[in-house]
């Protein structure tokens, strides 16, 4: 889906959050749009359709996501900081105005930070390198049932689906 099919799912009231969130933040709307690009292009080269269900390849294509937003927001800023903040801001919000259900918002929402503490870790970390850390955490992705069993597994990526 192109973005234009996907800003026409949005809400009024979503796209005035959005807008205010771009207002604060405007430097990051174009490299959060070539990240969702190349994110896309990753995954389905990887993937193809799967990683749009709820399983371990989907969880990589949030963590994936979050990370590259991050990179390719560092060079609009001087401060690491700033570019994950914008990284948890933009993706929280992509949940919120997201039709999903409750345990598949909490398993994305926990993917996304995978995603981030990547970034964390390493902040010298390139997209080739953080592409193979976390294609390496799929085999490791645990399968949840309960947002309680989240907590269990805090820098490790979870799905719902096998």
């Amino acid at each position: 889906m192109k973005i234009w099919g996907v800003l026409a799912l949005v809400k009024p009231k979503d796209l005035w959050s959005l807008t205010k969130l771009l207002l604060r933040f405007p430097l990051f709307a174009i490299p959060t749009i070539k990240a969702t690009a190349k994110c896309i292009r990753i995954c389905n080269r990887l993937f193809g359709n799967e990683h749009h269900n709820n399983n371990a390849t989907n969880a990589f294509r949030h963590a994936l996501w979050n990370f590259l937003i991050i990179i390719e927001s560092k060079g609009w800023t001087t401060k690491d900081d700033k570019a994950l903040l914008w990284s948890k801001l933009i993706t929280d919000w992509h949940e919120e105005f997201s039709p999903n259900k409750d345990l598949a918002r909490a398993m994305d929402l926990h993917n996304n930070q995978v995603g981030r503490n990547l970034f964390i870790e390493n902040t010298t970390i390139n997209t080739e390198e953080g592409i193979k850390q976390l294609k390496t955490m799929i085999q490791n992705s645990a399968k949840v049932h309960t947002e309680e069993e989240l907590l269990k597994y805090t820098n490790r990526l979870v799905h719902l689906k096998d």
